[in-house]
């Protein structure tokens, strides 16, 4: 791209054909009045119209050709919830050295009280810019003076050096869309992939012609102008166990395919995957890391000792790794310090370790291979063609005996040969070598776990005592090691965790296998409670599962279009022995339940018996794949509903 910047100093746009007038129609004054909650009455704010515009432009300060997107919103606050509305946050990136960069932000907003239509503007001092990370920063700003029923209407220019991939446009939001509207606006040396996603259909699509719109060396160029059209989109609803919103939300996006020359050849951009392998491969930063074995020269007979199989070898490397070197919480596909000062300064990027993990294994004769993903936050890579910028951390694969490995060495207490969450995205793709590739399913084959087991005594003066033991595997134990870790000092956590769990009193709480990674983890409560309140009279309720039990369904939408993704197949277990006082005699209980959804996707049961005074009971729900489709998710969240209702009926017992 750089050939193409440089190439175009003399490019100037017609700015004539740039500069126009606010897009947004007259406001009219009826919206104010308007109930709008008629067409989504969980909603707090709506987006009334909204347009959007994108053309080339050089820009002499940064001395090159840019990309400039004009952005014209307006928005009505329904209710006080809304004012979130009001809160604009603009991402921004940096490409190479030059970071994008934001102008000619204006807003207002509107108020129609007593018929007067009062105008309080934004101010400077409400804008301000956040750094996230070397790599990116957020502009914010607050429209002034939100009330119900306030019209807030702003604008703001984005300009970009990623001529490559045009910013997205996104026509759904978390509020609804009464109107969204983008124009792209492309010379004809330049030639683009146009990509729609969703699930929405357009309204309208128009193209046109702009004649010698455009002027490149002194030659004019004709552009096409081509529009975008969505009306009446509902709002986006986030919902538990979904990939990134990004993946579904509808929207359309531009990468580059070819730049046709006026005075020379073309250039290709939508490459083979033959050609990133190789880009790759020769990147110092990339495969510069993978042939640095002589990092770990010094160093890797002492970590290998005594073991004599590959496996022992590799998760040895592995650990090593991942307790030598922390990692700074910045992903990448590229090192950022590179494996030998990372071993040195014990911290770097997903990259530098990960990559460095490649090199030491290949050292070590352990066959591994890099594998380029997308975060789970991110969205899924696109499948159509080669987009690099998809891509934005690496892991590992490690082949031996026969079985594939994947590996993330920068996540701590995760074991050998599992993900965690954030990296369980579709797929991601292995690079053999500079001219061979293919696609590698990101799962986890190892179940997420959950089992209790509660042994408790309830005496005659309604206290019951007991003892919870909890013990997690795979993904559970992967989040209960790391919330557990969050904390400053174990008691830290355990104040936290008498916290949250009001219905009993903890008195103590230890933990098993923390740094144990391979092993279950395991955590023993002893509580009390008080159930002087179940008692009435000669009867008293009870409920046994009191600790962690499921009270909201995690699926609520009448209509889901997208799967619901768990990261990996589940499991959780509940096995509670309970000794009620004697003279007591069980008079009423939920009945003993079983079920099964189509292909046995999933299971629940729930069985009971009380004898001799004991109250025993056995309820497992196991989930058995760790994707269901949008037409499994009527079934999901039924299937959840009955186990609340199951959960919800107590036991009764009267006496004697």
């Amino acid at each position: 791209m750089k050939s193409i910047l440089l190439g175009l100093c003399m490019v100037c746009a017609n700015l004539m054909g740039y500069a126009q007038d606010n897009p947004l129609p007259k406001l009219d004054l009826g919206l104010f009045s308007t109930d709008h909650k008629q067409i989504d009455t969980s909603a707090h704010a709506i987006v009334l119209h909204e347009h959007g515009r994108t053309e080339l432009e050089v820009i002499e300060a940064n001395r090159g050709l840019m990309v400039v997107t004009k952005v014209f919103v307006r928005k009505k606050i329904l209710d006080k919830d809304g004012v979130d509305a009001a809160n604009i946050e603009i991402p921004l990136y940096k490409y190479g050295s030059d970071m994008e960069y934001v102008r000619e932000i204006k807003g207002k907003t509107l108020n129609f009280e007593k018929g007067n239509l009062q105008t309080d503007e934004l101010k400077k001092e409400a804008i301000f810019t956040d750094k996230v990370s070397p790599y990116s920063e957020k502009l914010k700003f607050t429209l002034p003076n939100i009330k119900d029923n306030s019209i807030i209407e702003y604008s703001y220019t984005i300009i970009s050096p990623a001529v490559r991939t045009f910013r997205s446009w996104y026509f759904q939001s978390e509020y609804p869309v009464l109107h969204s509207e983008y124009v792209a606006v492309i010379p004809s040396s330049f030639e683009y992939n146009v990509n729609l996603k969703g699930y929405y259909p357009l309204a309208d699509q128009k193209s046109s012609v702009l004649n010698k719109h455009f002027v490149l060396n002194g030659v004019r160029q004709d552009c096409s102008r081509m529009t975008y059209i969505m009306k009446n989109v509902p709002a986006f609803k986030d919902e538990d166990y979904m990939l990134a919103p990004v993946n579904f939300i509808s929207s359309i996006n531009f990468e580059l395919r070819t730049y046709f020359d006026p005075s020379g050849p073309h250039t290709n951009y939508a490459k083979k995957w033959s050609d990133i392998d190789m880009d790759l491969m020769q990147e110092k930063d990339f495969g510069g890391q993978i042939k640095n074995k002589g990092a770990f020269k010094d160093i890797l007979p002492g970590i290998i000792e005594g073991k004599d199989n590959k496996l022992d070898i590799a998760k040895s490397i592995y650990y090593y790794l991942q307790k030598n070197i922390v990692w700074n919480d910045f992903l990448g596909k590229f090192a950022e310090n590179g494996i030998k000062k990372a071993l040195e300064t014990k911290k770097g990027n997903i990259a530098d370790i990960n990559l460095g993990l490649v090199a030491a294994l290949n050292a070590a004769e352990v066959e591994a291979y890099p594998v380029i993903i997308s975060t789970r936050n991110n969205g899924i890579p696109s499948y159509i063609f080669p987009v690099m910028t998809d891509f934005n951390a690496v892991i590992c694969m490690a082949k031996i005996d026969g079985k594939d490995y994947l590996l993330d060495a920068s996540k701590k207490f995760l074991p050998f040969g599992e993900l965690s969450l954030s990296s369980i995205n579709d797929r991601g793709r292995v690079i053999f070598s500079k001219n061979q590739s293919d696609w590698v399913t990101l799962a986890n084959a190892v179940p997420s776990k959950k089992s209790y087991n509660i042994m408790a005594k309830l005496d005659s003066t309604g206290k019951m005592k007991g003892t919870i033991r909890a013990q997690y595997n795979g993904l559970d134990a992967l989040i209960k090691r790391s919330e557990i870790d969050s904390y400053n000092t174990f008691e830290e956590y355990e104040e936290k965790l008498v916290e949250g769990v009001s219905s009993i009193r903890l008195m103590s709480s230890k933990v098993e296998n923390l740094e144990e990674v391979e092993k279950s983890l395991i955590e023993v409560m002893e509580f009390e409670m008080d159930m002087r309140d179940n008692y009435r009279g000669d009867n008293f309720i009870l409920n046994p599962i009191m600790y962690d039990r499921t009270t909201n369904n995690p699926f609520k939408l009448d209509e889901r279009n997208y799967p619901v993704d768990l990261g990996a197949p589940q499991i959780e277990v509940f096995n509670i022995n309970i000794s009620v006082p004697v003279g007591f005699n069980l008079s009423n209980k939920p009945k003993d339940s079983a079920m099964t959804l189509p292909e046995n996707s999933a299971k629940y049961t729930f069985r009971s018996i009380f004898d001799n005074n004991i109250l025993l009971l056995q309820q497992t729900t196991t989930l058995n794949k760790a994707i269901f489709t949008p037409e499994e998710y009527f079934h999901l969240k039924e299937f959840f509903s009955r186990i609340i209702q199951q959960q919800m009926t107590d036991f009764q017992f009267k006496k004697i």
